[in-house]
Order: structure tokens, then sequence, then C-alpha cells
């Protein structure tokens, strides 16, 4: 059985891989990436998510990279013994929940994109 840490990494991993493989821009995806944990502790995780989402649409390299990071936090924060589970998308879930839940789904994907960050580097670098 896995620890909650190695099932953090483990989706992480893979989805820094799938973004990799389906051409989202390697350099803008870790820019993001690195990012997005920042803006969360400054912001907030609904105001942070909220600008990702925005960003996300379009078609260019760095909409693609932003809906994926977002994305990425979306289908991990409402897998099952997450805090939105069951959740469609992840503004619906900060936003039909109550300030407890926000404040551990804050820290959860603080944690995650931790993970994120660290594969991001690791397989997102310039050659």
């Amino acid at each position: 059985m896995q620890t909650m840490q190695q099932q953090r990494a483990q989706y992480a991993l893979i989805q820094v891989d799938s973004a990799k493989r389906n051409g989202i821009s390697k350099k803008e995806f870790k820019s993001y990436a690195m990012g997005f944990p920042a803006m969360i502790r400054m912001n907030g995780l609904g105001q942070a998510a909220a600008f990702y989402r925005s960003k996300g649409e379009g078609e260019d390299a760095k909409a693609k990279a932003y809906r994926a990071l977002y994305d990425l936090l979306s289908g991990w924060m409402g897998n099952p013994g997450q805090p939105y589970t069951g959740s469609g998308d992840l503004l619906e879930g900060i936003t039909s929940n109550d300030l407890h839940t926000y404040r551990i789904a804050q820290v959860e994907a603080l944690l995650l994109l931790d993970w994120v960050k660290k594969f991001a580097k690791a397989y997102m670098g310039e050659k």
C-alpha cells in the first residue's frame, strides 16, 4: 500500500509525463508550475485556480500550459479521498464547500504542486 506522499508523487509524474507527450510547451509548463504554489500562498487557492483557469482559454502554448496545470490540480482534488471528491471541477468544489474543506484543499494543493514542480524541473528541462 502506498503512502499519500507516494500517491501524490505518482499522480504528478504521470501528469507531467502526459503533458510532455501531448506537446505542452516545456518552457511554459515548467515556468507556470514553479509559480503556481507561490500564487496560492499569496492569493489563496480559489484566486490562483481561477487565474490559471482563465489563462487556460485559447490554443496558444501559454494557454495550453496553464490549462494543463489547472486540469492536473483539478483532477487530483476530485479523486477519492481528496477534499473535493466527486466535484466535476476544482472551482466548483471550492465554491460549494465550507472554509474548513477549503483550508485542507489548499494544503493538499501545495503538497501536490511540490511534486509537480520537482518533476517539471526534471522532465521539462531544456536540452
